[in-house]
């Protein structure tokens, strides 16, 4: 039998297309799928390892690098996906999955953007949707458990422990270290098939660990010019979580993965 592995992911997980025979060696497979596209939300990523699951059958192994926390999908697509149905890539402030003119024509526009700028302001609050984020890892980790699937899902972009920790455990009240209806968060962090979700990103290790010259370092563009892309220095915590990696640096992530143990099943 085949042994296919599949990867979902953003723009952030693009570049594994490009290192699909270090993959194979790594991870024992025969096949590399990479289902990333860019602006991907969790939900997206989770969606399409589900339906691609139910289309041809089982993977040996998934690699889920789990996208930024606040996007999401609309079912708004003039374009039918072949896994995605009309769901659209969204985000409050930049609609991805609309270029190229794909609206459904029973979607006005206007309406449209009216509904993204108050949506922007109804979500500043932004707890909830990192609850919302919890639920789905805890509930799709599990599915992944039960059906025998290998699995590595790891923070990419999100940097819980620098961006968003202190927020999650503001609780004047009570002073307990958790928003309230949230201590679920203890779930996700105890997971052994989640790995470090809440001390470990990604972007941040592989640009802290992996790039020896960070003053000229040239990130990785998944479409367009690859020369165009020098960071300033030095990187804030919020711009460390979202570099766009080499395939050098990947492989070096992958590696320190698989010896970390962080592979479940």
């Amino acid at each position: 039998m085949v042994k296919k592995l599949l990867i979902s992911g953003c723009s952030y997980s693009m570049v594994y297309s490009d290192i699909q025979d270090e993959l194979k060696d790594i991870f024992g497979v025969d096949e590399v799928i990479n289902l990333s596209a860019i602006g991907t939300s969790p939900d997206r990523q989770i969606r399409a390892i589900i339906e691609w699951t139910a289309q041809n059958g089982k993977p040996d192994m998934i690699i889920m690098p789990v996208s930024h926390f606040n996007r999401f999908d609309l079912p708004i697509g003039k374009d039918m996906d072949p896994l995605h149905n009309l769901h659209v890539r969204m985000a409050w402030q930049n609609p991805w999955g609309l270029s190229g003119g794909n609206l459904s024509p029973l979607i006005d526009r206007e309406i449209l953007d009216t509904f993204c700028k108050t949506g922007s302001m109804v979500h500043q609050i932004e707890h909830p949707i990192h609850d919302y984020l919890f639920v789905k890892l805890i509930t799709f980790q599990a599915y992944l458990q039960l059906n025998g699937i290998r699995h590595l899902i790891f923070d990419t972009g999100n940097y819980y422990e620098k961006l968003w920790m202190e927020y999650l455990r503001k609780d004047d009240e009570n002073n307990s270290g958790y928003q309230p209806g949230m201590k679920k968060r203890d779930l996700v962090e105890n997971c052994p098939g989640i790995y470090k979700f809440f001390s470990f990103c990604s972007n941040v290790w592989m640009y802290e660990n992996c790039v020896e010259d960070k003053k000229n370092y040239e990130s990785y563009l998944p479409i367009g010019d690859q020369s165009s892309r020098i960071f300033s220095y030095p990187l804030d915590d919020f711009q460390k979580s979202a570099v766009h990696h080499q395939k050098e640096q990947v492989i070096q992530l992958m590696k320190y993965l698989k010896q970390e143990g962080a592979v479940y099943g």
